[in-house]
């Protein structure tokens, strides 16, 4: 446990600036990024392509980014976009916008220009903007909210703004640091987009605890793991599953964090089995911030479960729909969209969404029901189920499986293990399962796929 009274012991000179920096900006990106120069002035922040940044370097460079940015018409009340890859550009993006006390919208790189139209966006800061250095003097100004985008992964994603209270977000900050291997100086390891609200999270969490963020544009375990074997690794499941296929050995990371996406109950016992008592599942959302962490001993009670809620969280089940109150969700009980259940030991498991139930020939079916029996069927490397439209039943399911196994030896392997109205109508054989970068299905994607191109054979089963 990281005890926070081993983090005030600061000299009169530190309280000032702190208490300086908190009546320049308030709570944000921006009174985190000059704390964390003033505690730690010396301590590396950044491990990316081009080299080191300490904490001093990111805040100077940031200055300077701000008074560039100034000159451009950027200031307070304005909603800038940020579109950077996992670099420092994008660091430096979001310390120099909040300083400046504009809004930011960290955006995805590929962003469609449907989603951009979306938002008044009064400019759009990209990687090569934040090579601009020209130092100014800088009034001071309130730090600017976060507006993050949800995943979007069923339609056009949805703007989120943040900026909660520091007595509202004590408690789960204390809950993280209690529950996870995060400590002063520990190298985060990110295998995640830091313009989601995942990735972000990482972020104020290494400005906070002056621990330096290890990056890659691509999202790769091994070249993140050969810079800092030592490190917590902060990834999603999908690229856990590649890198245990890859690896034939795993370093003895400190941790490995994951999160955004369900963790299977398979791949859970194998990363249990390689990297021992060093995993850790988080579950959140966008709208309502982290809610529950799994540790170790959980999940080898429970796999693929996602724990307790955090403290500052209550979490229950109407209908068995996740509702949460916590001091990031929108006031009440907020329903995250996701289906959920508390099993014996009172973890608690996510079952899919609760908008991706559908009626088939008059029987209810969940495509997670589906997903879970197909993840265990032998020659499958992966796998992903989507509802399509039937002239015949209303709705149906459609599976897409990747591995050098035949469809039709899949329908036999999932007709002893389901009932016949949950077994898919056709499986499709594919080169990959299109995925974003948080490892979440990318369902438009994929039912393009099927309904079209030259992919691989289709096997349908018979009518009921």
């Amino acid at each position: 446990m990281v005890s926070l009274l081993r983090l005030l012991p600061w000299s009169p000179r530190v309280w000032l600036r702190m208490a300086l920096a908190w009546w320049r900006y308030g709570p944000g990106f921006a009174f985190l990024g000059e704390v964390a120069a003033v505690r730690f002035p010396e301590r590396l922040a950044l491990l990316d392509e081009e080299g080191q940044l300490t904490f001093a370097q990111l805040w100077k460079e940031s200055l300077e980014l701000a008074g560039w940015l100034r000159q451009q018409g950027v200031g307070r009340g304005q909603l800038i976009g940020l579109s950077c890859r996992n670099h420092r550009s994008f660091l430096l993006g979001l310390l120099a916008i909040t300083r400046l006390g504009a809004d930011v919208m960290p955006l995805a790189c590929e962003l469609p220009e449907t989603v951009l139209r979306r938002y008044p966006l009064d400019r759009v800061v990209r990687e090569p903007d934040c090579l601009g250095r020209l130092a100014v003097h800088l009034a001071p100004a309130r730090s600017g909210q976060l507006v993050v985008l949800t995943s979007g992964t069923t339609g056009i994603a949805k703007g989120v703004r943040r900026r909660p209270g520091l007595r509202q977000l004590l408690p789960t900050v204390r809950g993280l640091l209690h529950g996870l291997p995060l400590r002063p100086g520990r190298p985060l390891l990110v295998a995640i987009p830091l313009y989601h609200g995942y990735g972000l999270a990482c972020a104020a969490l290494g400005l906070a605890l002056g621990a330096p963020l290890v990056l890659r544009r691509r999202y790769e375990i091994a070249p993140l793991v050969e810079c800092a074997p030592n490190g917590v690794l902060v990834t999603v499941p999908t690229l856990l599953s590649r890198w245990l296929r890859s690896e034939p050995s795993v370093p003895s990371l400190a941790g490995v964090i994951t999160g955004s996406a369900p963790l299977e109950a398979g791949l859970c016992r194998q990363l249990l089995d390689r990297l021992g008592p060093r995993l850790f599942n988080l579950y959140g959302s966008s709208e309502a911030g982290v809610i529950a962490l799994a540790g170790p001993e959980q999940l080898r009670r429970s796999p693929g479960c996602v724990g307790r809620p955090l403290p500052g969280n209550r979490v229950r089940l109407l209908e068995g729909r996740i509702l949460v109150n916590g001091p990031l969700a929108p006031p009440g009980w907020y329903e995250t969209g996701d289906l959920g259940r508390w099993d014996e030991h009172g973890h608690l498991f996510v079952c899919g969404r609760a908008d991706s139930m559908i009626v088939s020939g008059g029987e209810n079916v969940y495509p997670s029901e589906l997903e879970e029996v197909l993840v265990e069927c032998p020659g499958v490397l992966d796998s992903a189920v989507v509802a399509v439209d039937d002239p015949e039943f209303g709705r149906r399911l459609a599976a897409a499986v990747v591995g050098g196994v035949e469809e039709e030896e899949v329908l036999d392997w999932l007709r002893g293990r389901l009932e016949r109205h949950k077994l898919p109508r056709s499986v499709r054989r594919l080169e990959s399962i299109p995925r974003n970068a948080l490892g979440k299905l990318d369902r438009p994607e994929l039912l393009r796929l099927l309904s079209g191109g030259e992919i691989g054979p289709t096997v349908e089963r018979p009518g009921l």
